[in-house]
């Protein structure tokens, strides 16, 4: 089901629902689509230790959508763990929090969403380790389960169950069609007129 969204826009899901929008979680690496499985991860800031099993763990072509719990203002992503994801092939990762090392993100052809960009970082702690995986996690208000398909483009984010999104594609397929239609039809009268402009 997931492959069936990688042409269908943010924006197109938009006129249809209102449904798994992430609506303060944005696209922070320009020109990146992600389409992907989820898999789930809780932290517990300032450790985020977890997050190495978590890398380990999760399989190419998924999502790793991490809530940060008690204390959002840390940064638990950066340019190692984006390193790391790439070499593991995920498709992408989703942060209710934020992240780091921004610019050399930017550099890296993988779609990163986050709430925002901090220098303060998670650290290694004395205390035992904490956090939990494959569980039911909340990303902007929305619970989030393992395996629901995550969508995201510079527009936006949505995250849909497995059944919401089989139930809303054809829509969403018809949609982007007629929109296409639309635009090549506006192209078409916007380049007629212009032909029509005597030079001066």
């Amino acid at each position: 089901m997931k492959d069936l969204f990688h042409n269908i826009s943010t924006s197109t899901l938009g006129h249809l629902t209102d449904i798994g929008y992430l609506s303060n979680i944005q696209s922070q690496v320009p020109n990146q689509k992600m389409v992907g499985h989820i898999v789930t991860v809780k932290i517990y800031p300032p450790d985020a230790s977890i997050l190495r099993e978590a890398l380990i763990t999760a399989q190419a072509g998924e999502v790793l959508a991490i809530e940060c719990a008690v204390n959002d203002h840390y940064a638990c992503w950066g340019e190692l763990r984006n390193l790391a994801a790439q070499i593991k092939k995920l498709a992408g990762v989703i942060i209710a929090g934020n992240i780091t090392d921004i610019k050399a993100l930017r550099s890296q052809p993988f779609p990163v969403f986050a709430q925002g960009v901090s220098a303060l970082t998670t650290r290694a702690t004395s205390e035992p380790q904490n956090g939990e995986m494959n569980i039911p996690i909340t990303l902007s208000g929305i619970t989030i389960n393992p395996g629901d398909i995550a969508i995201g483009d510079d527009d936006g984010l949505f995250v849909f169950s497995e059944d919401y999104a089989h139930s809303i594609h054809q829509a969403a397929q018809d949609k982007e069609q007629q929109d296409k239609a639309v635009k090549e039809a506006l192209l078409s009268k916007f380049l007629s007129q212009i032909n029509e402009i005597e030079p001066i």
